[in-house]
């Protein structure tokens, strides 16, 4: 249940770089720990999809936007990856829940312009 507050329940590191700009998707760094984390989340669940028998690793997080609703963030970022000598470029949409779970919502290959 969202509280009265705005600030309540709301993940402190993405509440400081998108409070003040107004509501829905909010550019924000891609050095942020919440961004690195749910980068991470994605590309585990990625690995975990594939069948391929080289792991992907993440190369660089090219692209991030927040979204804070109620009392979860959404996160919209664009990863560079490689597996093998491939290097792959997807846009995901990870959220999160009260509890801090990460869960990868979305994954498309990412095409330039594609970016929410």
């Amino acid at each position: 249940m969202a509280s009265d507050d705005p600030h309540v329940s709301r993940p402190p590191e993405v509440t400081s770089a998108v409070d003040g700009q107004g509501p829905g998707w909010q550019e924000v760094p891609v050095h942020d720990p919440q961004v690195k984390n749910a980068a991470n989340q994605a590309l585990k669940t990625i690995q975990e999809r594939s069948n391929s028998l080289f792991p992907y690793q993440l190369q660089e997080i090219s692209h991030a936007k927040a979204e804070v609703v109620d009392d979860f963030a959404k996160f919209n970022l664009v990863l560079k990856v490689k597996r093998g000598n491939k290097e792959e470029k997807f846009n995901v949409e990870v959220h999160t829940n009260n509890e801090g779970n990460f869960i990868l919502n979305q994954m498309d290959e990412y095409k330039p312009g594609s970016q929410s």
